[in-house]
């Protein structure tokens, strides 16, 4: 019996537009508490607040923040941070560094992305032969700025995909010449 052929094999980059950012935070209109005001880059407890004067001009107690109108984008943003209790420093640690990394995902900074390997197969049939592309499993959830690890798992998508061509009586034996110079494609 004939053994099935790589014609190419390619490792894609592809575009997570459906990616769970739950672990980063959420947007909110509900200014509260452990909210980051998006106008202030600031949370909402500690926003300077003007002092509040009495009918004789003396100052007395805090007057509350004045938050910026509803409009087409969402006030505020509640954090994950890292699942600490509000309102401890490492809430607002956290808190801070996952508003800045969605702020920097909404400004297109970076992307989510999924990492697939991809192999061209030709196979023998009665009138010649045919084409057909199979593919790793694929993992996605990725952020495209995430260095070193892309390499990581381009390395493991190619390990999934000679298993996957195997099952399938696909010649894997010049395997390592068809990926010693592979990188992944944009």
């Amino acid at each position: 019996m004939e053994m099935n052929k790589i014609e190419s094999i390619k490792v894609k980059v592809i575009p997570d537009y459906a990616a769970d950012t739950s672990w980063i935070g959420e947007y909110t209109d509900n200014l509260e508490p452990g909210v980051i005001i998006r106008d202030y880059n600031e949370f909402y407890e500690k926003i300077p607040t003007e002092m509040e004067r009495d009918a004789d001009g003396k100052f007395i107690g805090k007057a509350e923040p004045n938050p910026p109108q509803k409009g087409r984008t969402f006030r505020g943003f509640l954090p994950y941070a890292g699942g600490e209790k509000q309102g401890t420093k490492d809430y607002y640690k956290y808190g801070m560094q996952d508003y800045k990394r969605m702020e920097e995902l909404n400004n297109g900074d970076w992307q989510f992305i999924g990492i697939r390997a991809e192999a061209e197969v030709s196979y023998k049939t009665i009138n010649g032969s045919r084409l057909e592309h199979l593919t790793s499993g694929g993992l996605w959830g990725i952020e495209s700025d995430a260095g070193d690890y892309l390499n990581e798992i381009m390395k493991e998508e190619l390990s999934d995909l000679k298993n996957h061509l195997q099952n399938f009586n696909v010649d894997t034996s010049t395997w390592d010449e068809l990926t010693k110079d592979i990188e992944l494609e944009y």
